[in-house]
């Protein structure tokens, strides 16, 4: 195993997050879990690391933090998307997919010292909370 992926994993374990890597195509690890957010309510979050030496790339992503699902709400999630982008997510960016998903990912790079990454995973939830709290405003989330 690669000197990065043991260093999160040794991270991983320390934190007591258990998160398993999974391989997946084009020579990358995934760690994929959910982080609850308010009692009974969890959104998922997944790590890609693409395998290096001494260097790797990442993704971090949350996903299902809302779903579009009056198009006619469109364009003010959009704009509220522009203006997270621009002053609240920090390197995190929000995203509306095709399907009405709203979801949030970030890109870096690590090295051996994985806890920047590691910080940033957690800052992300905090963010992914805070999306939730603003699209929440416009969308009416469907009752469980």
């Amino acid at each position: 195993m690669l000197k990065i992926l043991e260093e999160i994993e040794k991270l991983f374990a320390e934190k007591k997050l258990p998160l398993k890597r999974q391989e997946i195509p084009n020579n990358q690890s995934l760690y994929q879990g959910t982080f609850q957010i308010a009692p009974g309510k969890s959104i998922p979050f997944g790590v890609v690391i693409v395998n290096g030496e001494e260097m790797a790339d990442f993704q971090i992503s949350f996903k299902r933090l809302a779903y579009l699902s009056n198009y006619a709400d469109k364009e003010k999630i959009l704009d509220l998307i522009n203006d997270l982008n621009n002053s609240k997510t920090f390197y995190y960016r929000v995203c509306l997919a095709g399907d009405g998903e709203i979801y949030m990912k970030a890109m870096g790079k690590t090295t051996e010292d994985v806890r920047a990454m590691y910080e940033q995973l957690v800052i992300g939830s905090s963010i992914a909370k805070r999306v939730i709290e603003e699209v929440e405003k416009i969308i009416v989330p469907p009752a469980e």
